[in-house]
């Protein structure tokens, strides 16, 4: 098939979404569909070479003003390009199929309210609502999913399907439930034993360690203070029960941690590690994972950890839960403030016989993520947008309505 793929920079070390585009041009390539590309700018060397890059041409200094330029531009450079189908993913709108990987903002910005007290709540939102880049951000989602558009998209975990009925009114039957995907062999390793015991002896972990992992960018949406007050927790219920080692990994600001770590007395357990340019021989040295998230369409960093041989602890607002059978690769919480659930998890880890059990059940869970199944999945939303336009005709744009004139892509 003839694809478009949107997406405004393709730099993989920006974050998970940029590798997954990367990623995901890879395989469609392999699996022997043409692929082109219109972004502002791409990192050399990642991208497979039959995929031939397009620019879009941004103006503007702020990072708003500029990708609404993107957006704006984006939508010139395909609204008379013939291809069997054209793929968006984040703040653009003209396309076949919308894949939003970021989910959505209303959901977003409702699952973030519930880090605050209830009184504060209200606040944290309307404040939110009349801020500009918010309104901007629903201008673009309201045009993404405009009913005369008839777009299909592609949701990467319940909560979001859900959220695109509730928020935008998308028809259910235009909505694809497909998991993201990781590319598992990125984490292997050749001897993991050396891993484990090279970064347990930097991090200061002995052999016998029982070692959590939580990795994120954003520690107050990824829940990390939940997190501590349940460590805290389990400690006050049981002072003689086994240690748990928490490492933190990511790029947010840790000062507000550090001394929440102090007052909670947590300092000779919680090490806050901060940025690691590879994240694998964390997921190596560690015997869980934990993500106790408000609000992740579907993590990858779950998906890695479980590949790893992780069990992972997350909420009901990861769509990465949706896979997980509690108790068999991990457990899933109803929120991160259910705090007696979160350290009844934690402490189920200490079973070292469960465990290894969960674990086996994890890497095989982790490793059926891969972009094979993924790309064969969405390989059927593209057959159905494309045969959708076989039936509308050449001279119809994506709305329906009559195209002026044609254009190739070339």
């Amino acid at each position: 098939m003839r694809l478009a793929l949107n997406f405004q920079r393709v730099e993989p070390q920006r974050g998970g979404a940029e590798t997954y585009v990367v990623d995901l041009c890879h395989h469609l390539v392999r699996a022997g569909h043409q692929v082109d590309l219109f972004a502002e700018s791409w990192a050399q060397g990642v991208l497979p070479p039959e995929v031939r890059c397009v620019a879009v041409p941004v103006t503007g200094q702020s990072k708003m003003a500029r990708l609404q330029s993107f957006a704006r531009n984006s939508e010139t450079s395909l609204q008379n390009a013939t291809y069997d189908c054209t793929v968006g993913f984040i703040n653009t709108w003209h396309h076949d199929v919308i894949i939003p990987q970021g989910g959505v903002h209303q959901g977003s910005l409702q699952a973030n309210a519930k880090r605050f007290a209830s009184w504060q709540a209200p606040v944290y939102t309307l404040a939110k609502t009349v801020n500009p880049k918010f309104q901007a951000y629903q201008a673009i989602e309201r045009r993404q999913y405009d009913p005369d558009r008839g777009v299909h998209v592609v949701a990467v975990g319940r909560m979001v399907l859900e959220h695109l009925v509730a928020f935008h009114n998308v028809p259910r039957s235009r909505i694809h439930l497909i998991p993201n995907a990781i590319n598992p062999d990125r984490l292997v390793v050749k001897q993991p034993g050396a891993v484990r015991c090279a970064f347990r002896n930097r991090m200061g972990l002995a052999p016998g360690d029982l070692v959590g992992l939580f990795v994120g960018h954003n520690f107050w949406l990824k829940g990390l203070r939940p997190l501590l007050k349940a460590l805290h927790q389990r400690r006050e219920l049981a002072p003689q029960g086994r240690p748990v080692h928490l490492l933190v990994c990511g790029g947010g600001s840790l000062g507000p941690f550090q001394r929440m770590v102090n007052r909670l007395g947590l300092r000779d357990t919680v090490h806050l590690i901060g940025f690691l340019p590879e994240i694998r021989d964390a997921y190596w040295s560690s015997d869980f994972f934990v993500s106790p998230t408000y609000y992740d369409p579907c993590s990858l960093v779950v998906f890695e950890a479980l590949a790893c041989g992780l069990p992972v602890i997350t909420t009901t607002c990861n769509g990465a839960g949706d896979l997980i059978t509690d108790g068999q690769e991990g457990f899933v919480i109803t929120s991160p403030d259910a705090l007696g659930e979160l350290t009844s998890a934690i402490d189920r880890m200490t079973n070292e016989t469960a465990r290894a059990d969960m674990s086996a059940h994890a890497t095989r869970l982790g490793r059926e993520q891969s972009f094979e199944r993924h790309v064969a999945s969405l390989t059927k939303v593209f057959e159905t947008v494309a045969a959708e336009k076989a039936r509308r005709g050449p001279h119809f744009a994506l709305d329906g309505r009559k195209k002026s004139r044609l254009k190739t892509p070339y």
